[in-house]
């Protein structure tokens, strides 16, 4: 093919070099090229794809086609240069469920986790060379290929990759989907508009296309009819070069095209209407079968002497020059003659293919377009085929699409394929759209006497059999999983069972509330029997939901860890991590907080290793938590910031109340309560469908911002409805609580006594609120506060003291300072009046040390000078860079940059050969060996996650100052551990008091003086 000529782009082309530059030096760097069909976006990337080369640059191309393509189709020529054993090249599909539950168990993580081998694969190949993609058409690209461009755009920094993507930007010519992914892209991304030509060149462009100097006149007017569209000039050059001087100028670029198209033969004219209809790389033997004449080689001569094609055909293949030709060409095609294309290409297609599933999109596109009585159900059968084909690759935004078409025909199951579609949706992120499927699938299914697909249509209201996030007072549900449940045989089975626990959950907050209990166990011992572990799983969740309230925290705890037991061994993740919330809800009611530490992180192991922001926001949210426990207020609003921005990407409802929740009682704890927060309290009451313990909440919190009279408004409310309407389950903690704060800044020693006497059985326990989105005290604590305003100074005495040990134990710092506070009140002194002084020397190679009435010697170490400036300045945060300069290192100013990825490739490879062997063996094994296996996994999944960043870029082990974080807090533990073999008092006391990270800081809860 001819190159074409390039004039008036120095400036975009030299933008690109810099960003080439760039990615050769390990910066990697991306821009979209856009401007009308015809500007010249090609031509810019072949000048750039030669420049790269130069530079001794692998160059991979990828086009992307509105003809029915598979999912991913641009990233699979891609990946066939560059990596040709990737997945997306060698097209192996994602694999689904079959266990007779139908659409309800796909694996929504698996295309996360494609997109993070991509991002490594692009890592692999680009360490030798660098790399240059070229993503040309972007407005006609599938769904699925647009998130993985978004995805690669996240992680160029850290690869020596350079990405241009093409893109037209008018929205008459480009997808609404694909502009609104340009606009977007982060600004690190440059945008390079391509505009009109200027008049000088036009002149230049306007005589190398005649072979001779253009008229000032002749250069003008052309630049006058083609507004400066490169594309336009040179083929009205060449059309001026084939006539007399005194022919005018046609008004369009598709008046010139449509004159050139009109002077082939009419042989080559039919063939290339063929090919326009087949689409662009249209294969040479299709559009010969369906010719009347042979397309033989001086027909496809004839077309690119024309410059209609690009030259001979390549691979099989015929490309035309541009893709206006292939639009002039399909735009001059009468509607019969078009139909009559498509269906004799379809039919021909059906006969010739030899990938069904790879062709089934064309086919179904063809069909839809196609004339005659049987066209609308060969559409819809090679719709369904092409839609189960894109599930299978992960295209679940292309797949929704071709199931619609699938539900136009008439023979097909067509609830079975409801189902589908509304899985397709929920997998894509559109849970508004899947609801709205499956309720629809739901009447059909009624209708149609099909009790096993009311039954999906139900559990799919509550995404699937998993249910991690269950609609609460959802009346739609109710009524389907009801109606489900009496049209399923009563006889046992794994359906059966899951609607059952569904159903348990869904009577939360009804009338029938006292039928839950007994439901959920009927569903546990149902899953058991017929041996279905995700159902079992979803069943003891159920059941765990029932037995929410305070009295059955150990019953939970116990439910909780059979069902991950359960969920492991059916390797079935979201159901592991949701027994794992259960069962760390419970450990924070005990007030276990080593063992929630751990849960957390056991949560956020499997979190990382499915990779869905459905699952990620918790962690941020329950570090907050902890964060708040200690007093790092600012902390716990940044976790709030982080499970908000992941709930966001989840469509997660819970989400949004949770975080609110966590920033309300991190400002509260920390005193702030401006007027400004009163209207997110009122929309979380709002949130709640004002609830009882919504009420309660409204009453307690504008007690304490000091607005009595819209406290006392929610607290009638509250008490109108009685205390007995706050229901027994997981918020009945946390509603007492604020009835009885709320009833002492109200003074109604009457709710006091009546919360006094129901919060009393569960003394040893903590108030969580909801599901860890904050934490309200211990009940020692509120109880303490009750008896205090009732007068019982003795049992508040026993109460607040007992509370004041609590927090200690748990480095509750905030609530032992309220704690001390209210035992103040009472008249107890809980602190010596007397400054306490203690000391921290060098003596040689030792440091002399002394705390209260213990004196010891510790061995010389940095962490020993790390904790002595750290003592010498209370309550100031103080840089690792200036503790590492304060031991004898570089000053922080010489702080240097980027020190190489926390794991190289080939220890990440080796990690990965390593998992796909104890994945396959943990199918295999037994369940004593599969125990063994799955720790070691789950410690090479944290391993690689956390070699991994945002979007599964590389992480690196950062600047010098990231990597003094780490070591200064490495030292500093080591010199408390040494410390606590001679002196543990002080170690705990140091342990509490000192808190790593950037900056270090030693904030005593006791008014200590150090001598050092």
């Amino acid at each position: 093919m001819e190159r074409r000529v390039m004039v008036g782009r120095a400036g975009p082309l030299a933008d690109l070099g810099h960003l080439l530059a760039a990615a050769v030096d390990g910066r990697g760097r991306s821009a979209v090229v856009l401007g009308e069909p015809g500007m010249g976006k090609t031509t810019l990337a072949e000048a750039l794809a030669d420049q790269a080369t130069e530079a001794g640059a692998t160059v991979a191309w990828g086009w992307c086609s509105a003809a029915g393509v598979p999912p991913f189709w641009p990233w699979r020529t891609i990946f066939r240069e560059l990596a040709p054993r990737h997945r997306l090249a060698a097209e192996q599909p994602a694999g689904t469920a079959a266990d007779g539950l139908g659409v309800l168990r796909g694996d929504a993580g698996a295309r996360a986790r494609l997109f993070v081998t991509v991002v490594d694969t692009l890592q692999q190949v680009s360490a030798d060379r660098p790399v240059v993609i070229v993503l040309e058409d972007l407005q006609w690209a599938d769904s699925a290929s647009l998130l993985l461009l978004r995805q690669v755009v996240d992680a160029l920094p850290g690869l020596r990759v350079l990405l241009v993507a093409t893109c037209r930007d008018e929205p008459a010519e480009s997808g609404d989907e694909a502009l609104a992914v340009v606009r977007e892209l982060p600004t690190a991304v440059q945008r390079i508009r391509l505009d009109g030509l200027e008049l000088d060149e036009v002149a230049e462009l306007v005589s190398h296309g005649l072979g001779h100097e253009a008229t000032d006149e002749l250069a003008a007017l052309v630049h006058g009819r083609t507004g400066g569209n490169p594309f336009f000039v040179r083929e009205v050059s060449r059309l001026l070069a084939a006539r007399p001087p005194t022919a005018g100028v046609p008004e369009g670029v598709r008046e010139v095209l449509a004159r050139r198209i009109a002077r082939v033969s009419q042989d080559c004219q039919a063939i290339l209407e063929i090919a326009a209809v087949a689409g662009n790389g249209a294969d040479v033997c299709l559009v010969s079968a369906v010719s009347e004449a042979p397309v033989g080689v001086e027909l496809l001569e004839e077309a690119a002497t024309a410059r209609l094609l690009a030259g001979p055909a390549t691979d099989g293949r015929m490309y035309f020059t541009h893709d206006l030709v292939r639009e002039v060409l399909d735009a001059s095609l009468g509607a019969a003659r078009r139909a009559g294309l498509h269906r004799a290409l379809a039919e021909q297609l059906e006969a010739t293919a030899t990938d069904e599933d790879e062709a089934a999109g064309e086919l179904a596109r063809h069909w839809s377009a196609a004339f005659g009585p049987d066209a609308t159900e060969r559409a819809a059968t090679w719709a369904l085929r092409a839609a189960r084909a894109a599930r299978s690759r992960m295209g679940y935004e292309q797949a929704a699409d071709s199931y619609r078409i699938a539900l136009r025909g008439k023979d097909i199951e067509r609830t079975k394929v409801m189902l589908e579609l509304g899985e397709a949706q929920m997998y894509a992120g559109d849970l508004a759209g899947a609801r709205q499927t499956f309720a629809q699938t739901a009447d059909v299914a009624r209708r149609n006497g099909r009790a096993s697909h009311l039954a999906m249509a139900a559990l799919g209201l509550g995404t699937g059999l998993g249910g991690f996030e269950v609609p609460q007072y959802d009346e739609l549900q109710l009524e389907l999983l009801s109606e489900a449940l009496a049209s399923l045989p009563n006889r046992d089975g794994g359906l059966r069972a899951a609607v059952m626990g569904r159903l348990s959950l869904a009577y939360a907050g009804t009338d029938r509330e006292g039928e839950r209990l007994e439901l959920a166990r009927s569903a546990v011992a149902m899953a058991e029997r017929v041996g279905h572990p995700c159902v079992e799983a979803g069943a003891l969740a159920a059941y765990c939901d029932a037995v929410a309230g305070p009295g059955h925290v150990d019953e939970r705890s116990v439910a909780a860890g059979r069902m991950l037991a359960v969920a492991e061994r059916g390797h079935d993740s979201p159901c592991q991590l949701l027994a794992r919330r259960l069962r760390l809800v419970a450990l924070m009611e005990r007030g276990d907080w080593p063992a929630v530490d751990a849960e957390i992180d056991a949560f956020a192991r499997t979190s990382d290793r499915v990779m869905l922001p459905l699952y990620a926001w918790y962690v941020p949210l329950w570090r907050g938590t902890r964060a708040l426990m200690s007093g790092d207020f600012e902390t716990a609003l940044r976790y709030a910031g982080d499970a908000e921005a992941i709930g966001l990407r989840a469509g997660s409802a819970n989400a949004g109340l949770m975080v609110a929740t966590l920033r309300l009682w991190t400002n509260r704890t920390a005193g702030e309560l401006p007027a400004s927060h009163a209207t997110a309290v009122d929309e979380l009451i709002r949130t709640a469908d004002e609830s009882t313990v919504a009420m309660a909440m409204g009453a307690s919190y504008f007690a304490a911002a000091g607005d009595l009279q819209k406290s006392r408004r929610f607290f009638d409310r509250l008490t109108g409805r009685g205390l007995d309407a706050i229901p027994d389950d997981c918020e009945w903690l946390e509603g007492m609580w604020h009835a009885g704060d709320a009833a002492i800044a109200l003074g109604r020693d009457d709710v006091a006594r009546d919360v006094s006497r129901r919060l009393a059985p569960y003394e040893e326990l903590w108030v969580v609120d909801g599901i860890g989105g904050g934490v309200m005290g211990t009940t020692t604590h509120i109880l303490g506060r009750l008896a205090a305003y009732l007068g019982d100074t003795g049992e508040a005495r026993r109460l607040l003291a007992k509370a004041v040990t609590a927090y200690e134990g748990a480095n509750a710092v905030p609530w032992r300072t309220m704690a001390e506070k209210d035992l103040a009140a009472i008249g107890v002194a809980v602190r010596p009046a007397t400054r306490v002084e203690g000391m921290f020397r060098p003596d040689g190679r030792t440091w002399r040390v002394r705390w209260r009435d213990g004196e010891a010697s510790v061995p010389d170490s940095k962490g020993m000078h790390d904790l002595s400036v750290l003592l010498g300045r209370p309550g100031e945060p103080v840089h690792v860079l200036d503790l590492v300069a304060a031991a004898g290192g570089p000053a922080r100013t010489a702080a240097g940059g980027d020190t190489g990825p926390i794991l190289d490739s080939t220890a990440r490879a080796a990690y990965k050969r390593r998992l796909a062997e104890l994945e396959t063996a943990i199918a295999e094994g037994t369940s004593q060996r599969v125990e063994t296996l799955t720790e070691e996994r789950d410690f090479l999944v944290h391993e690689l996650a956390a070699a991994y960043g945002l979007a599964g870029r590389v992480r690196t082990t950062g600047d010098q100052g990231e990597r003094a974080r780490k070591a200064v807090a490495m030292r500093i533990a080591t010199a408390i551990k040494a410390i606590r073999a001679v002196h543990p008092a002080l170690a705990h006391h140091l342990e509490l008091a000192v808190s790593t990270g950037r900056f270090c800081v030693y904030r005593p809860e006791e008014n200590t003086t150090w001598h050092t």
